[in-house]
């Protein structure tokens, strides 16, 4: 046990030693990205029971610094297959219980030799239409695989709980304007936005055929549906003299080549829309 405090104290160093070298930016920003790191949810304040067959059981793992340090200790200490399962799972009740408290977050990484200024620590995203915190954590050249796997595990977790498909390989391809031409010389513009959301629009003769909603993708398939049209959220209302689109996931295919990327409807239209932003 006594070797196990040694190494925990060291890490404590260490991480101590990045944040204090992180670049000089708004206190306010630091307060901010120190209080949420450092909060402890209500349902964890007293989340340690003692197990003897996990050596690190009396270890808080009650908030987001916390539970990013002991989980590091990992790659120091040769902890047992039983108490690195223990340790993933206080990773996934911390997302859950940061969850229940309406506080959705979701983790990253910055730095390398770009250096990592303290705005980078908070963005403020949206993703389907929520509004999520990302909290990014900053390394040196040779540091940031020490947190891969606990930011996976806390990322898996809140993307569940929110309901949202986690970004893949693929994801980023789909961001940016797509155009192209439809049924009797209709011109067709598709924007996929970083939030997840889309808007369709399909100029016509005389008239817009228009719809917007949320957006995914299975590897290289784009899903869009539409929203929910509601008496109060009239999808005719949304633009003048056009009619509304339902879209029920409707699906097309990416083809990407020498950077220039297409979407193909896989419906019986079989639009072809070439990326131009």
């Amino acid at each position: 046990m006594h070797s196990l405090q040694k190494t925990i104290f060291l890490a404590f160093l260490f991480l101590s030693f990045l944040i204090k070298a992180q670049e000089q930016s708004s206190q306010a920003v630091l307060d901010q990205y120190n209080e949420l790191t450092n909060y402890i949810p209500k349902s964890l304040e007293n989340d340690t029971i003692y197990n003897p067959e996990i050596r690190i059981s009396e270890v808080t793992f009650n908030s987001i610094i916390n539970t990013r340090l002991h989980y590091r200790l990992k790659h120091f200490a040769k902890f047992t297959p039983k108490e690195i399962a223990w340790m993933e799972e206080k990773i996934t009740k911390l997302a859950t219980a940061l969850h229940a408290e309406g506080m959705y977050i979701l983790l990253g990484q910055r730095g390398g030799y770009k250096g990592c200024m303290g705005e980078n620590k908070i963005e403020k995203i949206h993703l389907n239409t929520i509004k999520i915190i990302r909290l990014n954590f900053c390394y040196g050249c040779h540091d940031s695989h020490y947190d891969k796997d606990f930011i996976k595990i806390f990322n898996a977790k809140m993307y569940q709980l929110l309901q949202i498909k986690p970004p893949d390989y693929k994801t980023r391809h789909f961001y940016g304007t797509f155009r192209g031409k439809g049924e009797q010389r209709s011109k067709v513009e598709l924007i996929l936005t970083y939030e997840r959301t889309f808007t369709l629009k399909i100029q016509k003769k005389n008239t817009i055929d228009f719809s917007e909603g949320l957006w995914e993708n299975e590897n290289d398939t784009l899903i869009l549906t539409s929203k929910k049209i509601t008496s109060s959220n009239d999808g005719n209302s949304l633009v003048s003299n056009g009619n509304w689109l339902e879209l029920n996931a409707v699906k097309f295919r990416l083809k990407s080549r020498l950077k220039r990327s297409k979407l193909i409807s896989l419906e019986p239209k079989k639009w072809k829309l070439k990326k131009v932003l």
